[in-house]
């Protein structure tokens, strides 16, 4: 039960998944679609794909969001031990863009207090362009496109996950945020016509990169 408190009160279902909403029905203002995350790829990525079957379902949106948990940003070792080895950089910055570009709420499980972890990782978690990304509301809460047909085991992950993604996000006005995805083992180029990105008919574009911020 709840009773009148005088103060704003956000609600996060935390059923791993098996509390999930409908069109009509959301009582709380987020909702977990996996299990727990853990602090290596693997986790990650199965983690974001739970959330696309809800973003596609227009059951993502504002005031019931769906949440594939917390940021593993800066977390160095887990619970799981020789399982949560912590993410390098480019899985840092992989996760974060993910978790923005569906939508998902930013929540920080590192230590906020070691002052070596929070330098190496605040010019990402503190970007202002991927924060607005995340904030933005243009009627979809964010989900692929594209990816390849050939999938990878990734570290500890039990299912194989595609080697690339595409990831885009209506921003509202003219303005799509796009996220290409690697996971392969190697370097891999990338490449992306504009007519593949849906809802966006352009021939020509003006991009920016929200990483270099240029």
């Amino acid at each position: 039960g709840s009773q009148p408190i005088g103060k704003p009160i956000m609600i996060e279902n935390c059923h791993w998944g098996t509390t999930v909403p409908n069109d009509t029905w959301c009582p709380f203002n987020f909702y977990r679609t996996s299990k727990d995350v853990r602090a290596s790829y693997g986790s990650v990525m199965f983690n974001l794909g739970t959330v696309t079957q809800w973003a596609q379902q227009g059951l993502s949106k504002p005031g019931c969001w769906a949440y594939p948990d917390m940021l593993e940003v800066g977390c160095q070792h887990g619970p799981g031990g020789a399982s949560d080895p912590g993410l390098s950089e480019s899985e840092s910055r992989v996760h974060f863009g993910a978790w923005c570009i569906v939508s998902s709420p930013l929540t920080l499980s590192h230590d906020v207090n070691n002052d070596t972890v929070m330098d190496k990782i605040w010019p990402l978690i503190a970007n202002p362009e991927a924060i607005a990304v995340n904030q933005a509301w243009a009627g979809h809460s964010g989900s692929p496109f594209r990816q390849s047909t050939r999938g990878i085991y990734v570290k500890d992950i039990v299912a194989p996950v595609p080697t690339w993604q595409y990831y885009y996000k209506p921003l509202g006005g003219s303005k799509t945020a796009i996220l290409m995805i690697n996971s392969d083992e190697t370097e891999q180029e990338l490449t992306l016509d504009f007519k593949d990105v849906p809802g966006k008919p352009c021939t020509e574009c003006a991009i920016r990169d929200i990483w270099d911020r240029a």
